[in-house]
């Protein structure tokens, strides 16, 4: 493989990382809005408490999905994008990490 297609296929990773983000933020957002729709009839809140750990803790529940990906596309041989998917996934603990560390310093 090129180094310049190898690229382009850690680039893809990293992208599918943001894509995957997008796509669990809507699907539970969407499930956080329609309880909150729902809540004051039932008095259940599941779905709110877990849109906020996800959106507060991006970091660390990534590996819900990010593991299985990674599992698969071992499987499959696709190390370049394998490689993208783990840069993307590190970045987006890091800055997570990054933006708890300002949180608690505008806090405190």
């Amino acid at each position: 493989m090129s180094r310049r297609n190898e690229f382009s296929h850690i680039i893809g990773g990293i992208v599918l990382v943001l894509g995957m983000h997008i796509l669990a933020t809507l699907i539970l957002g969407t499930f956080a809005y329609l309880e909150s729709l729902l809540a004051y009839q039932y008095g259940i809140r599941i779905f709110q408490l877990i849109f906020a750990i996800y959106i507060f803790g991006i970091g660390i529940t990534q590996v819900i999905y990010i593991i299985p990906i990674l599992l698969r596309l071992k499987r499959q041989e696709k190390f370049a994008l394998m490689k993208g998917v783990i840069i993307g996934a590190i970045f987006t603990a890091l800055l997570n990490g990054g933006c708890w560390i300002w949180v608690i310093n505008l806090t405190s």
